[in-house]
């Protein structure tokens, strides 16, 4: 008797696990990533549109990373510099680098905002970001946020001087 008790009691468990996991797996999945692609020629040129009949925005040197937006338009896609100019860019200059969560990538509200080693301003800097700098949140604590620059530089800032990038 007890023995059956056991078995249905685990069946119970069995089936309500099944249930509950796609909808967290669900949950999780509903995050959009966002691809970062790393230019590979120097002075590849932003411009307004699709074609390189288009205005030049801004130019960007080889080994820069860039946030990959839309779909590609003829040859070109859209992107985000790591300052903030929006897009056109030839994808032959463009190679995958890695990806983050669209909830992550956040920019610099002011100029001159240190970067730390630890979060404290007593600890050694490791870099200064830009007004405009877009950058990616890893891990928030406190009034600080862990972040990385897309030139790779990691450390923490006060959650202050950063605003979601839309």
């Amino acid at each position: 008797m007890k023995r059956r008790i056991l078995t249905a009691l685990l069946c119970v468990i069995l089936v309500a696990a099944t249930l509950i996991a796609p909808v967290s797996a669900s949950a999780a999945s509903s995050r959009k990533k966002i691809e970062i692609l790393q230019v590979t020629v120097d002075g590849a040129r932003v411009r307004s549109g699709p074609s390189s009949a288009y205005e030049v925005l801004t130019s960007v040197k080889k080994g820069s990373k860039v946030f990959y937006l839309d779909k590609q338009k003829n040859s070109f896609c859209r992107v985000r510099t790591a300052y903030g100019t929006v897009g056109y860019m030839y994808r032959g200059f463009l190679k995958s680098y890695g990806a983050a969560y669209k909830d992550q990538i956040y920019y610099c509200r002011s100029r001159n905002v240190k970067v730390y080693k630890k979060a404290s301003t007593g600890s050694k800097k490791v870099t200064t970001l830009s007004k405009g700098q877009h950058i990616i949140v890893y891990q928030t604590k406190g009034n600080w946020a862990y972040i990385k620059t897309l030139g790779g530089k990691g450390g923490y800032v006060k959650k202050s001087a950063l605003k979601k990038a839309s």
